[in-house]
């Protein structure tokens, strides 16, 4: 049965309807009828759940909109938004849809069934509140119906831990049963500046064991989202006190220095650059170890294996008579993002500085003049162009060449070089044949 808010909140009751108007005033148009047409598309009741209904309570704006009804969920997404691309996923008994930016999800109630640590759940229909029982924390076990008469569900106290700021698990197995639930309540904590109920800690760090069961691709999901929330760092932190980092693999740590490079504005791809931060310190061996078990993308595997192959660079980059273009030519080998973590935690201070600047200036310092720009000053066509863009870019980043002028006159002499080396070529040939 349905258990309705009973306020045990500093203010007076809470309105579930006032708390309705306030979820649809913040919708844009074309959201707000995408979700009538579901709401109105099938005959059970249509609940907005978890992390909606506790952003609503703490005022925080609303991003993605979860819902839960109890009749199919696919069925109702398909009829009530013919023609758009919907995700579904009969396993689950999920659809998804993305409309002006925000993704709408849809499930039917479901209770779960884990046959052991980390493995994916079997999934059988359920009624509201079985589906709110087997969630993860109790700040996320809420539904605010949205069909008929307004109503706020809350079984598991989740208003209360809102009120006390404090992430509490559900029960004591569900860190064994899903063990990314680990990283979700760390995120949790640091996104909201909650802490993490006292009794939550001990199946918390129990379940950090189960970490090494779990899929590469599942654990990488997880990463992936807490190095792309602004207070992902925080989060990374507190995973990597419980353990959490290491039960994945070794190479994997964090420190308040990584908090601080992951928060600084940087132009390079935010995850990629999040996932070298995470294997700062690591070899080339284990690098690839990372990227194979987390099952990388390939800009990620990239940036890891990039920065392990780093470690020698140090020395070249503090030379004192290292100039930016030899500085530029080494560093080009490498992803930008591996750079960037480079520069953000090695601990040789002039090697870091050189590399920063590559990053800010160097790398993006290119010809004004095209190749056939420079086949026309007499550059032959083939990979004699290429040598002569090189040129012309080392001239640039070492100040020889300011302006195009400075460029003309350079593939000028690096044409008649070639030209005259042909000449000595062909009159070398001349001698050794006799003619």
């Amino acid at each position: 049965m349905e258990q309705a808010y009973t306020d045990r909140m500093e203010n007076d009751r809470i309105d579930a309807g006032a708390l309705r108007d306030r979820f649809y005033g913040q919708l844009d148009p074309g959201v707000r009828d995408a979700l009538s047409r579901i709401v109105e598309a099938g005959a059970s009741d249509v609940y907005v759940v978890g992390g909606v209904v506790r952003d609503l309570l703490l005022d925080r704006l609303i991003t993605d909109i979860d819902l839960v009804c109890e009749d199919e969920a696919i069925d109702r997404m398909q009829a009530a938004l013919p023609g758009e691309r919907i995700t579904a996923h009969s396993r689950f008994r999920t659809a998804s849809v993305t409309v002006e930016g925000v993704r709408i999800d849809v499930a039917t109630a479901r209770r779960e069934v884990y046959e052991r640590p980390g493995a994916l759940p079997t999934v059988e229909p359920a009624n509201i509140s079985e589906d709110l029982a087997r969630r993860d924390f109790s700040i996320n076990a809420m539904a605010l119906r949205l069909t008929g008469e307004p109503a706020l569900l809350d079984p598991c106290d989740g208003i209360v831990d809102t009120q006390d700021r404090r992430v509490r698990v559900l029960h004591d197995g569900s860190f064994r049963d899903d063990p990314t639930r680990v990283f979700r309540g760390f995120r949790y904590a640091a996104r909201l500046g909650f802490e993490i109920e006292l009794h939550t800690l001990a199946p918390l760090r129990d379940g950090v064991r189960f970490i090494a069961d779990v899929s590469g691709s599942r654990v990488r999901r997880e990463l992936g989202l807490t190095i792309g929330e602004a207070t992902g760092g925080v989060a990374l932190a507190m995973a990597h006190d419980a353990g959490a980092l290491r039960a994945i693999h070794d190479g994997l740590t964090w420190d308040e220095h990584r908090t601080a490079a992951l928060g600084a504005p940087k132009d390079v791809p935010l995850l990629p650059f999040g996932f070298a931060l995470l294997t700062v310190g690591a070899t080339v061996k284990d690098a690839q170890a990372i990227a194979k078990r987390l099952r990388l993308r390939l800009d990620e595997a990239a940036a890891v294996v990039g920065l392990a192959s780093m470690q020698a660079t140090a020395a070249t980059l503090r030379r004192p008579g290292a100039k930016p273009s030899g500085v530029t030519v080494l560093l080009d080998r490498y992803p930008a993002e591996s750079v960037a973590a480079f520069a953000a935690t090695t601990t040789d201070t002039i090697a870091g500085q050189v590399a920063g600047r590559y990053l800010a200036e160097w790398r993006f310092v290119r010809p004004l003049l095209r190749g056939d720009a420079l086949m026309a000053l007499g550059v032959p066509e083939g990979p004699q162009i290429q040598r002569g863009l090189r040129l012309i870019r080392a001239a640039r980043l070492d100040g020889w060449a300011e302006d195009e002028g400075d460029e003309r006159a350079l593939a000028l002499r690096f044409a008649k070089s070639i030209r005259d080396s042909s000449i000595v070529h062909s009159d070398v040939e001349l001698h050794v044949n006799g003619h």
